[in-house]
This record gives structure tokens, sequence and C-alpha cells, in this order.
């Protein structure tokens, strides 16, 4: 049997009754991508997609953003953009890979158009992230430092398992909606910092949601897609890949919802910056001290962030998110990292540029795991004008599912991103939609309420709040 037909006989088969705990997790999951989504609309990137598709598809799919509503395709599109766009969407560790920026915005736009239930689309993304997770057990972390971006390669794969689930495709159908998929991987690492880096969620959850119609419609891609000679696994695994039956070893057991979890970001900015901002924010709780105390910072990180963060000296917002000097220079001065820090007003702030020389990444002495799981720290060193060296290292960034945000900290987040576009009352009928998301005949009733007008303010929302 070929790895997809094994994959789609999993898929097609595995109940749709999951634990509550694995539901209560999907809706945290959709109420954190919502928000990311209805913040990021006002991007210029995500703005410059919407203007780019606009009256190019016609269909009842919800654009976050705009009150005209287009083809799912390009709802996918934009809103996968728009959920990526500032970089506070959650991730996902087992895959590396931005999940929830890529399922939800596809099982969103699929759900309008064929009036899924809410039940449905829990059931879908749960399903989706366990094919992330089975993708990146198979291929990274081997394909990751390659320099692919699993988000879009990997993504589009998982993301098309869970459109081909909510579509209740039989396994044939199902094995050729994967194999179909690996014809749209596609995005490497070299657009970190620009506006083709969120875009690649947008085109994964459009081509995923393409692929799931294409398979559905009779279209059969070749079933050796998987393992074949020039199939994923050989032009994409890498020299270290672990291989196909690592992903079996998983399917089946605990859901990846349950054993990885999701992490959900407490900064919107590259998650490689993470560790090191709770490290720093935490040593000024504890030692009281401020930017002008600061001699030097000493940040060390694994290979693999430093490969993320190459902007020593951001010139814009877009490159400022994979910036350590930037972040870290941030938290020194006001104590955290908001979305309002992420502007170009912002980025050219004076007292937070005169810090960048003060702050030194470097990879550390510790060796590097097998994966982005294996809790490899960071470390963070600050000396004091005083003489004094303050250190701390963190293994879980806030907001793992093994050190997660709380429910206050969750709604919190969620207000922070949708104030600005959406009017008290409306984030509060919205939350509550979000939290009743398993009852709801159907998931209109849910996405009617993230049609509004954004235009592109470069964040000044977020400024007006600082």
């Amino acid at each position: 049997m070929y790895i997809t037909e094994r994959l789609a006989k999993w898929a097609t088969n595995v109940a749709s009754e999951h634990t509550s705990a694995a539901r209560l997790a999907a809706m945290h999951a959709i109420q954190d991508v919502v928000g990311c989504m209805i913040a990021g609309a006002g991007d210029e990137g995500a703005a410059k997609v919407r203007e780019a598709v606009d009256g190019l598809g016609n269909g009842r799919s919800v654009i976050a953003g705009r009150l005209a509503q287009t083809s799912s395709s390009y709802a996918a599109l934009t809103n996968g953009t728009a959920a990526h766009a500032l970089d506070f969407d959650d991730t996902f560790l087992e895959s590396i890979t931005h999940a929830s920026a890529v399922l939800m915005p596809a099982l969103f736009a699929l759900g309008d158009e064929i009036n899924a239930s809410g039940a449905d689309i829990i059931d879908a993304y749960i399903v989706g992230l366990e094919f992330h997770g089975a993708l990146g057990k198979a291929l990274n972390r081997s394909h990751y430092d390659q320099g692919w971006h699993a988000t879009s390669t990997l993504g589009v794969i998982g993301t098309a398992g869970a459109c081909a689930r909510l579509m209740k495709l039989d396994e044939t159908r199902f094995a050729h909606v994967l194999n179909l998929a690996v014809s749209s991987c596609a995005g490497t690492k070299v657009q970190f910092g620009s506006m083709a880096k969120p875009l690649h969620a947008g085109l994964a959850a459009k081509n995923a949601i393409e692929s799931a119609k294409l398979g559905a419609a009779g279209v059969e891609g070749h079933v050796n897609a998987f393992e074949g000679p020039m199939g994923l696994m050989q032009m994409y695994g890498g020299p270290s890949a672990p291989g196909w039956e690592a992903a079996f070893k998983v399917l089946g057991g605990t859901l990846a919802i349950e054993r990885q979890g999701l992490t959900v970001k407490r900064f919107p900015c590259c998650a490689a910056t993470h560790r090191a901002l709770d490290c720093v924010i935490s040593l000024m709780e504890k030692y009281d001290f401020v930017a002008d105390d600061v001699a030097s910072v000493d940040v060390q990180v694994r290979a693999g962030h430093i490969q993320n963060l190459r902007y020593n000296n951001p010139n814009n917002e877009f490159e400022a998110r994979f910036s350590m000097q930037y972040c870290i220079a941030v938290a020194l001065r006001y104590g955290t990292v908001r979305l309002f820090d992420f502007t170009p007003a912002a980025v050219g702030r004076a007292n937070i540029r005169v810090l960048f020389p003060q702050i030194v990444m470097r990879q550390h002495d510790l060796e590097d795991g097998d994966g982005e799981d294996s809790l490899i720290p960071s470390i963070v060193n600050i000396t004091l004008n005083d003489g004094r060296i303050i250190s701390a290292r963190q293994e879980l960034p806030r907001g793992d599912a093994g050190n997660p945000l709380n429910d206050s900290e969750r709604d919190a987040k969620f207000m922070d991103c949708c104030q600005g576009f959406l009017a008290d009352a409306d984030i509060a009928l919205l939350s509550r939609s979000i939290q009743n998301i398993d009852n709801l005949v159907s998931i209109r009733e849910l996405t009617r309420l993230l049609r509004f007008e954004a235009g592109c303010d470069h964040g000044e929302r977020f400024e007006r709040r600082a």
C-alpha cells in the first residue's frame, strides 16, 4: 500500500468523536487565529493581496476585511495571508508549521462554500493538525533546515487532508488529494522578513482547497508521489529525514493536539525570539532595572534560530519581526513587545535603535537536538552598568502547551487583535460564537462576523492604543 493510501485509510476511518480536551484545544486555537486574522487584515501585504484578487472570484466565502464575498480559493488566500501577516499566530512544533494560519482560513472558506457545521470544522481541524504532525515526524527537522518554509510546503499537504476530511471523501479520492497537493509544495525561508512570508500561508490554504476539489472531481496524481523516485521524501526530505514510518508511529495514538499541542504566541514576532524575550522580561521583573541600566546583552540560541533571525539592523516592520536585536531592545525599553511595536514609525525609534550595539546573539554550546521540541533553551546573560551579571534560561516559551497562557491572557490577546476594526459588542459576539462553535449548525453563523472593511493603515490603530 502506498503512503498516501495508508494516510487516506487512517483519515477516512478515524472517529469524529474527539475528546473534550481535544475539542477545547481546537476552540482555543480557532479563537487565536481568528484574532490574528482580524489584526492582520490591516497589514500592507494582506491589503495588497485583497486588492490583487478583487473581482477574481465569485462565491459565498467570507474575506476578513471585506464586506464582499468571493470563491473559497481566494478567501483562503486572503485570510491565510492576513492570519500570518503579523507573525502573531500559533506554531505547531511537531511539524514546524504555523498550522492554524493555513488550516483555519482553508476550512472557513471551504466551510462557507459547502455550509459545513461548526462540529465538522472542529473535526477537520483536528484531523488536519494530525496530518501536519505526521508529515513533520517524517521529514523534519532535515526538511526545515534545508531552507524550506514548512508552513507552505508541509502545510499545503496537511491542510489538503483537512479539506478532504471536511468534504468527507472516500479513501481513493482522499489519497489523490494528497498526491495532488505535492505539486503545490513551495516556499523557502529566504522570504522571511518580506511580504511573501505570510503569503506562503495564504497560498498553502488556497492550494489545499484546490487540491481537495480536484481530487474530489476525480483528478488523479501519481500514486507514488510521497515515497517514489523524485517524490516528496526524496526531493524535500534532506539528508537526515526520519522517514515515513516515523509518521505512522504517531497516527492512531494520542492526537497531536493533545500529544504535542500548539504554542500560542505571547509576542507578535518570530517564535525564535520568544524564549529570549521571556528571559529578559523575567529578569527585569526580578531585578527591577530599565534599559538605561544595561551595559550589554548576550543571547545564546540554537543554530536554527540564528538562521531565521538574520536582521541585525531591520529596515522595516517585516524585518523587525525577524530581528533579535530589535525585539530585545523593545522589551528592555518597554517591558514587553506589542503589536504597535511593528509599524513603520515604531521601527525607526531612536531610543530603540541606540540599544542595538549592546545586544549580541550567538549559537550556544549546548548540543542541538533532533527537533524543535527537543527543549533546547535560549540563554540570556545581561551585564548591568554596576557590574552585576544576571542570567536566565528558558526551554518552553510562555504560550507553549507545557507553559500555557491562561484564559484571561488568551482573551486579552483576542481583544487586542480585534480592537480598531470591530466594536466591543461585535468582539464579544464573535468570541461567544467561537466558544460555541461545536454547536453551530452552519459555520456561516461565525464567519459572517468577519465581514468588515479594512484598509491598509500600517498599524496606526495599534499606535493609537499605545
